[in-house]
């Protein structure tokens, strides 16, 4: 279980803070509302999930990546009882039918065998009288997308649900049912299952993969009740991330009285109003009523492609100057000049030009504050290219300048990752040596695993 030592539970929702409260209102259902001011940099939300893997590297159950040595559960969750062959991928293909089948084995046996003298689940009208991911009543709870029992009925979902049934033969508990039972209980509960999972799930990316822009395969998928509440905004005030199969939410700053709400993955400062729309229409299924939207708010001018391709672009660029060239041409605070800035730094031949990055890694901060981009989990790249380069004495700066670039990068680390982003730990211990500097040594093999680290999480070598 991922913990945060600072963390203050909801002594009525432990997976939330003591800060906030659960609401409710005919327009937006339930939602989370702050009960004081909660600080930037607070942790609002730790919810370990009901979660399955994407990626076979990692741990069917809880993510956790293992070794090349065959297993497909972690020494934590290897006595987890479910039917091997879905926890060995011979059910992959069916997608949110696989995590939809570990939520059914995931509960007490009784409570989904209840489902069949049971009406089905409705959505409380009102604020619900429990709320914890360990209570499968939560997972009732959740809106529905109705649409999805047409997927029953095709050959692919019934023979993989007939096969799950036969192979639930020998389990202690399925294996009391006569198989006609087993059949209707086993369907029922998959597709309430599916229908909230198809509704409400999460893909589960690692920090690493953000970072990396790596999103091809995601690590798992996984059912967070608690954070299906956090509703979206395109100027959300709370910033969320993933642990392997722990959803932690960390405060942007909340006021008394406000509603806590993330981004479900577009941001008006980064987005436009057509692009926020279609995203959300096609992956999320709603229109976002967020007074930016609302208003019809856009940063058309600053989000405009000026490149087809920026990477090609950098790619191809026979010089550092021609790189300069685009970005004089482009209007300040056109964020294709920070696309540009962090393409061209991954070329292998950048390293030449270290005294201008460093100049232009200032420029992506000052082009993103153009578009209210002030204190944001994507600056944390430019202030650690920044460190980067003047730990290892690649630009003419003051120590005043250094220490101020380290701190900047060091709180940003703190405040929205709350010490789990790869890199969180180096730069804490470069900036406790910094302030109170006993062992050169020690400084000198921090910054060169944070250099090493650095180059594989923005892929240093990707361009040749």
């Amino acid at each position: 279980m991922v913990s945060v030592s600072s963390f203050k539970p909801n002594a009525n929702y432990p997976e939330l803070c003591d800060k906030v409260t659960i609401d409710w209102d005919e327009k937006r259902g339930r939602f989370i509302k702050a009960i004081e001011d909660i600080p930037l940099g607070t942790v609002v939300c730790i919810e370990e999930g009901i979660t399955v893997n994407v990626d076979s590297r990692c741990c069917y159950r809880c993510l956790k990546l293992l070794g090349n040595d065959g297993f497909v559960y972690c020494q934590s969750c290897e006595k987890f009882n479910e039917p091997s062959e879905i926890a060995c991928g011979e059910f992959d293909s069916l997608g949110i039918f696989k995590l939809a089948a570990h939520l059914v084995f995931s509960y007490p046996f009784a409570e989904i065998t209840n489902l069949v003298t049971s009406d089905e689940p409705e959505v409380p009208r009102g604020l619900s009288k429990t709320l914890s991911t360990k209570d499968v009543q939560s997972v009732y709870q959740l809106k529905p997308f109705l649409g999805i029992e047409d997927s029953f009925k095709t050959k692919i979902v019934q023979e993989a649900i007939v096969k799950i049934v036969k192979l639930l033969e020998a389990d202690a508990n399925w294996g009391r049912l006569e198989e006609p039972s087993r059949l209707i209980t086993f369907t029922k509960a998959l597709r309430i299952m599916t229908e909230r999972c198809a509704k409400n799930a999460h893909t589960i990316y690692s920090i690493e993969q953000i970072e990396k822009k790596d999103e091809d395969v995601p690590i798992g998928t996984g059912l967070f009740p608690i954070s299906s509440i956090f509703n979206h905004s395109c100027t959300p005030n709370v910033f969320g991330f993933f642990v392997r199969n722990t959803f932690i939410f960390v405060s942007r700053g909340v006021k008394s009285g406000e509603e806590l709400v993330d981004s479900y993955g577009v941001t008006y400062n980064q987005h436009s109003l057509k692009q926020r729309e279609e995203f959300l229409a096609n992956v999320s299924g709603f229109k976002c009523h967020c007074d930016s939207c609302v208003e019809q708010k856009s940063l058309e001018d600053y989000l405009e492609k000026s490149f087809k391709d920026v990477d090609r672009s950098a790619r191809e660029a026979s010089s550092f100057l021609n790189i300069s060239d685009y970005i004089d041409y482009m209007k300040p605070g056109v964020q294709d000049i920070e696309n540009l800035i962090s393409a061209f730094s991954q070329r292998r031949d950048a390293e030449v030009y270290s005294k201008n990055l460093f100049y232009w890694w200032k420029k992506f901060i000052q082009n993103a504050n153009y578009r209210k981009i002030v204190y944001d989990p994507y600056l944390i790249r430019p202030y650690i290219e920044m460190v980067l380069l003047t730990w290892n004495n690649d630009v003419e700066c003051t120590v005043d300048e250094k220490l101020s670039i380290l701190t900047v990068a060091h709180r940003l680390l703190t405040n929205f990752y709350v010490g789990f982003h790869p890199i969180s730990e180096l730069i804490k211990k470069l900036f406790e040596t910094s302030m109170n500097p006993i062992d050169e040594n020690r400084n000198l093999e921090t910054f060169r695993i944070l250099k090493q680290r650095a180059e594989i999480l923005w892929k240093r070598d990707e361009y040749i």
